[in-house]
């Protein structure tokens, strides 16, 4: 009867246990997707070692350079490193939770085209405020309808896009699809996030 009486408080125990963490990775879950999420700024942009911050205009780039972009397109081993600020504005009342992001799948949408996608493997954590981060991802350009090759006009444009001037540069939109670590395990957000840039 004793030991009855123990196993029934250990299990006890261990249901507000869970109840408990369940809320609190349910209450974290929710308070990320609520957020508002603003892309303050590229510090940091190479596309397979070279720096797209530094190229304007297709001239910009060397013959080397437009060989090595070439091959790893044609090769479909398209890498970027890029350090960018993400603003995270959290709810009232949520202000002081973190998350880990164990796995970011982004897209890039230019004029609402979906131009390009990419994976983040490696873990993030985020905070309310401006959280500066650095990430490797391969890249997949999006295929053209009817073809099953990447447009290789989209390269090019893509990677003049960053500098220029805003009245001459298009709509472009990043979306983020992040998967978190939460008390019972990695949970990935069932849609994709607006990023405002």
């Amino acid at each position: 009867m004793m030991i009855m009486r123990k196993i029934g408080k250990y299990t006890l125990l261990l249901l507000l246990l869970v109840a408990g963490f369940s809320c609190s990775t349910k209450n974290d879950v929710e308070a990320f997707k609520e957020a508002k999420y603003d892309l303050e700024s590229i510090e940091r942009m190479e596309l397979n070692g070279i720096d797209l911050l530094k190229k304007k205009r297709p001239q910009d780039f060397s013959f080397s350079d437009a060989a090595t972009l070439y091959t790893a397109f044609s090769d479909n081993s398209l890498n970027a490193v890029s350090t960018i600020g993400l603003k995270v504005e959290l709810p009232e009342g949520s202000q002081e939770r973190t998350m880990t992001v164990t796995q970011l799948k982004w897209q890039l949408l230019v004029d609402d085209q979906h131009t390009l996608d990419g994976l983040v493997s490696e873990p993030v954590e985020l905070r309310n405020g401006l959280n500066t981060i650095t990430v490797t991802s391969p890249l997949t350009f999006a295929t053209s309808e009817g073809s099953s090759q990447p447009d290789l006009n989209k390269l090019l444009r893509l990677a003049t896009l960053l500098n220029k001037d805003s009245a001459d540069r298009p709509k472009v939109t990043l979306q983020i699809k992040p998967t978190i670590q939460t008390s019972v395990g990695p949970l990935e957000l069932p849609s994709y996030i607006k990023i405002k840039g």
